[in-house]
């Protein structure tokens, strides 16, 4: 009797899985799905894919929606699992974050229809999406640091007002003078035309060379959160880039390895941010040790004039930056050289790390040795007239546009 019971329940359910085939075969034509993603995508900076999935039956259906994603982000299984009522729409975001540079491709989407009731089958509908997107060094770190610098609340980003020191020296206009006003400005021969005081009024300098330079070497391969200190060097490059054309000065790239990489000369014309930012969107490295003497030179003979110079490096043992010095020194000599080197956070927290084993204590003793190398390295560099700043890779880009601004204040050349 348990055997008739048994196949009578097998034929229901085969009956019912037939039933269900069919329906899904004739209510998955009404879906529809597809993909809204920006064709520009910012470098290390969570941005959103939006998937829209369309209901146009009248079934309420179950869906797993997969989409085939860039290799880039590692990722495989679902997007999203839920249900979708008919004659309904959904709009399902996605949280992504690149980190790598260069060409991302999009392939088909897929969406797993069961009914709401049995869910006994899946039927797949598939969108060919397939589609290309361009990931680039950070213009939404860009922007978010241009809306800080010239809002009136910038100091509480981070960005520090320095009191400028000295007068302006850059003729901007002639006005009428004003209670306060230096004497020393009156212009006499425009206050005997229009028989009234009138002032020259100056402004700072805005003709200001400064050019963003990229180790791209080995040593810059080093991983932090996801992204390489190269990247971060690249997103700081793009910001301190846009400031600097904003402030009115002219903004240039350099980026080496054992070659020059991209020389872009310091200008000031409308098109000079694309044009850096299209190089350092093709900027690729190997582990390759970085040539300081090439660099030297290729300054020497295509910088003419004194320009600040912002060297975005990683030194780690000071053998390696003592063999260089030279060429640093020469370059500091001609020009305002700032090194900007990284802080290995992870050696900061391990050295405060409790001690359990043997090698607990090798550890923390390498940790200890390696901090105070790279501090050595930093004092040894002031010492010889060098600038230097030691940052955390996440504060790279706030403490280069604060040295900046720092540089401009106090009219360093």
């Amino acid at each position: 009797m348990l055997l008739i019971y048994s196949w009578v329940a097998l034929l229901l359910l085969f009956v019912l899985a037939i039933i269900e085939f069919f329906t899904l075969w004739y209510f998955a034509s009404s879906v529809t799905v597809s993909r809204k993603v920006n064709p520009k995508l910012s470098l290390g900076d969570k941005q959103t894919v939006t998937y829209i999935l369309s209901n146009k039956g009248s079934l309420d259906l179950n869906f797993e929606l997969t989409d085939e994603l860039p290799y880039q982000f590692q990722h495989r299984g679902y997007i999203y699992q839920g249900s979708i009522k008919k004659d309904g729409a959904l709009k399902i975001p996605y949280s992504i974050q690149p980190n790598l540079r260069g060409e991302y491709e999009f392939g088909k989407l897929h969406v797993y229809l069961s009914t709401i009731f049995l869910g006994l089958i899946q039927r797949k509908v598939t969108n060919d999406a397939k589609e290309s997107v361009a990931v680039f060094p950070s213009f939404i770190q860009m922007k978010k640091f241009e809306m800080q610098i010239f809002s009136q609340t910038a100091s509480l980003a981070g960005i520090r007002r320095i009191r400028q020191i000295g007068e302006n020296d850059e003729f901007e206009h002639i006005r009428n003078y004003s209670q306060g006003d230096n004497i020393k400005s009156i212009n006499w021969r425009a206050t005997s035309r229009r028989n009234e005081l009138m002032v020259n009024q100056f402004e700072n300098s805005k003709s200001q060379m400064v050019y963003a330079i990229v180790d791209k070497g080995r040593s810059m391969k080093m991983p932090f959160e996801n992204l390489a200190l190269l990247d971060y060097a690249i997103n700081t490059a793009l910001v301190i880039s846009n400031i600097v054309l904003r402030k009115y000065d002219k903004a240039g790239l350099i980026t080496f390895s054992d070659k020059v990489g991209a020389f872009v000369k310091a200008d000031s014309q409308q098109h000079q941010l694309q044009k850096i930012t299209k190089y350092l969107y093709d900027q690729k490295t190997g582990f390759n040790e970085s040539n300081f003497e090439l660099l030297f030179y290729t300054i020497r003979s295509q910088i003419s004039r004194r320009s600040v110079l912002l060297f975005f490096t990683n030194f780690e043992q000071p053998y390696d930056m003592r063999r260089n010095l030279k060429f640093l020194k020469s370059l500091n000599q001609k020009h305002l050289l700032v090194i900007i080197m990284f802080i290995n956070t992870e050696l900061e927290s391990a050295q405060f790390n409790p001690a359990r084993k043997m090698k607990d204590i090798y550890y923390k003793t390498f940790a200890q040795r390696a901090i105070m190398d790279k501090e050595k390295i930093a004092n040894e560099l002031r010492a010889n007239g060098i600038q230097v700043i030691l940052t955390n890779p996440e504060d790279l880009s706030i403490n280069t546009v604060n040295k900046y601004l720092e540089i401009k204040a106090k009219r360093m050349r």
